[in-house]
């Protein structure tokens, strides 16, 4: 257990300070890469503050704008069964150091390695629902072959020792290196098969449409376009193309059959998903063959 940073002003801004101090009496900790790695927030990073309590319902997860600031608040119970997500945390609001536990950095290092092997996994058992849906359904073949690739892109990440971030996702993946070339080559193929070549401001305008009706009931669909929006601003392009899709892969992976008959329409434009049977087929045992060879080692990668 270790004493957990304080909040230095800089790091948050005087109207999120008095609002919290205002209106949330439990405590409270920033998280997200405005308390781990700053240097990569973007303008519309929001602010993710985690209310810690033992009563759940007191608070409701929101989105809030103060000022021009974006802030998420999130509820969590316990920093011990949070552990990715909660390291790193700085301090805001209402906490001494005998009430947060502040995991070790092998705690860390295993939680992730963890999580790495558990979306290498989901990305495989995507493989057989592709096989199934590839010659009624293209479009959900395609849509499970999208999902399979960004499970298997956000293992790689963890099991490289980096906690997926979705904004920041396709930078990190950028900057990943592997000593194996197998590795390399998968990733590659996982780009393919989520299509960030395809990344216009046309397709990025159409899918982000798509994406709000997804998103209609979730407390945070107006952040999710301001990032979009911004991002574009930015021109960069494949990165919002990358972020609406994991926004879509985030709803679509919950839904039922039910849903899928109904609105294949919508999935399709939210995520951009092309229906060449012949193409989805190869990817999918492309990307199938290099993630059960790195189940099969995973203990054994490096990066580099």
């Amino acid at each position: 257990m270790l004493d957990p940073k304080r909040a230095p002003l800089q790091k948050i801004p005087m109207s999120i300070k008095k609002y919290i101090d205002d209106n949330i009496s439990s405590p409270v900790a920033l998280i997200g890469c405005r308390a781990t790695d700053p240097r990569i927030s973007l303008d519309c990073c929001e602010y993710d503050l985690v209310i810690i309590m033992e009563d759940m319902d007191a608070y409701l997860d929101k989105y809030l704008r103060i000022d021009h600031h974006n802030v998420e608040l999130v509820n969590i119970w316990s920093t011990r069964k949070n552990i990715i997500a909660t390291k790193g945390m700085i301090i805001v609001n209402g906490l001494v150091a005998h009430e947060v536990f502040s995991p070790s950095h092998s705690l860390y290092t295993n939680a992730l390695a963890a999580f790495g092997k558990k979306s290498i996994v989901a990305s495989l058992f995507c493989s057989d629902k592709i096989d199934t849906f590839v010659s009624k359904s293209p479009i959900l073949a395609s849509m499970w072959l999208k999902i399979s690739a960004y499970r298997f892109l956000e293992g790689m990440l963890a099991l490289a020792g980096h906690r997926p971030m979705p904004l920041h996702e396709l930078n990190q993946i950028r900057n990943l290196e592997f000593d194996e070339q197998y590795i390399s080559d998968g990733i590659q193929v996982a780009l393919t098969c989520i299509g960030i070549e395809r990344s216009t401001r046309s397709t990025i305008s159409r899918s982000s449409s798509a994406i709000m009706q997804l998103c209609s009931e979730n407390y945070d669909k107006e952040l999710i376009i301001e990032k979009a929006n911004h991002l574009v601003k930015l021109g960069m392009l494949p990165d919002c193309y990358y972020y609406l899709g994991k926004i879509a892969d985030r709803v679509l992976a919950n839904k039922d059959s039910l849903f899928f008959n109904s609105y294949s329409k919508l999935i399709q434009i939210s995520m951009d998903l092309g229906i060449d049977a012949p193409l989805i087929q190869k990817l999918n045992l492309e990307l199938f063959a290099t993630a059960k060879n790195v189940l099969k080692n995973y203990r054994r990668i490096t990066a580099a």
